[in-house]
């Protein structure tokens, strides 16, 4: 890999790390469509998968004084299942259906953000078992498990300390997973450490610079940045791939 492409990768990671930093989760979702025009999407998933786990761990760390409900644990269990089905489609689906499945999922999932979207939820269970399921299959094929979870954790109106921690707890159990499945499936690889533990660094600084920011200013405002951001990457991420399905040239 060149120097060059180094310095973009630590530049995207750390200002995704301030993402979930400031608003809790969003790592994936920002880093996603813009680092994948520089690594294959196949070794980036499980990449994406342990900065995740890595960051939730920090939260729930940080906020161990609030109770476990037992939400957590069916949303959990749901979500396992939900990451084993995506990690089998991010094994067999080819690279460019790949891309084409996440820049699909990053357009549709921001402009629900966009809009203020929430999910009328009649039975807390059902809608619990749906959320793990989805954000799951998200995950285990993209990395992108936060969009879903996180709306329906907002449909529930969570507290931000509840929400924060609900989301990490969810996050650790199902990145684990994938991980598990991701080595047992062979997409795990040399590199995948080693870009992990090089922007290690970058993504410690930029959460807890995130954190810091996340008292001066709207959480709304910033993240709503972020998510139009994140629209316009994978606006641009569809483009290419339509574009590389149909022979085009750029």
């Amino acid at each position: 890999m060149e120097y060059a492409h180094w310095i973009i990768i630590l530049c995207i990671v750390f200002l995704s790390g301030i993402v979930k930093g400031t608003t809790g989760f969003g790592f994936a979702l920002f880093a996603l469509p813009l680092l994948v025009h520089f690594i294959p999407i196949k070794t980036l998933v499980p990449i994406l998968t342990l900065f995740n786990l890595f960051s939730s761990a920090q939260i729930v760390i940080q906020t161990r004084k609030v109770k476990i409900s037992r939400s957590i644990f069916l949303l959990s269990f749901a979500g396992i299942a939900g990451v084993i089905i995506g990690s089998l489609l991010l094994k067999f689906l080819p690279e460019k259906w790949l891309k084409l499945l996440a820049a699909v999922f990053l357009i549709v999932l921001s402009i629900l953000f966009l809009t203020g979207y929430r999910f009328k939820i009649r039975k807390i269970r059902r809608g619990n078992i749906i959320a793990g399921l989805v954000s799951g299959f998200l995950g285990g094929s993209t990395s992108v498990s936060g969009p879903p979870l996180a709306l329906f954790l907002t449909s529930l109106k969570l507290d931000t300390k509840h929400f924060r921690f609900t989301f990490a707890w969810y996050s650790i159990i199902t990145a684990v997973v994938a991980m598990l499945d991701y080595l047992k499936i062979g997409l795990v690889y040399t590199q995948t450490f080693t870009i992990f533990f090089i922007s290690l660094p970058v993504l410690i600084i930029s959460i807890e610079l995130g954190k810091i920011i996340s008292k001066k200013i709207s959480q709304h405002v910033f993240y709503t940045g972020s998510i139009i951001i994140t629209l316009l990457a994978g606006l641009l991420m569809l483009v290419l791939c339509l574009g590389e399905c149909m022979g085009w040239k750029f």
